[in-house]
């Protein structure tokens, strides 16, 4: 029965023991770069997807925007369109207004312009004149008085 047992630590030489420790610390750096390299690499990632966010948003607010746009385009030539009815519905009853009361005064006029009643406006305007010069009935003046 062995109750203890010393192992002496073996002398390792000095060069390789620097080797050593040189491996163990590139091997170390390699780690840091390696992950510095993953970590690079998600920021980038990270990066191109909130531009790809930003880029989507700012379509959205460009396509609502000219919506906006198109919407009160629309609603200008509605309003156009509207207000040139309602100027097309007054000028058509002007028209209708004027184009009745001269089919009413033409009404009238027939009524009113008899041959005798002409004649008898002639007869009123002839008689402030003192001379009058017609050659019997052939005369348009002479006509209208026989």
């Amino acid at each position: 029965e062995i109750m203890n047992l010393m192992i002496p630590k073996p002398d390792i030489p000095q060069d390789i023991a620097q080797n050593y420790k040189q491996v163990k610390v590139q091997w170390t750096e390699q780690l840091v770069a390696k992950q510095q390299k993953v970590t690079e690499e998600i920021k980038k990632e990270t990066e191109l997807l909130k531009a790809v966010a930003d880029a989507r948003r700012q379509k959205e607010v460009l396509e609502i925007k000219i919506q906006e746009r198109i919407l009160e385009t629309e609603g200008q030539r509605t309003i156009s369109e509207i207000n040139n009815q309602i100027v097309k519905d007054k000028q058509n009853n002007l028209a209708d207004i004027a184009k009745y009361a001269k089919d009413k005064e033409a009404a009238g006029n027939t009524a009113l312009y008899t041959p005798e009643y002409v004649k008898l406006q002639v007869a009123q305007s002839l008689a402030n004149n003192t001379k009058f010069y017609f050659s019997g009935k052939d005369s348009v003046l002479g006509g209208l008085l026989t």
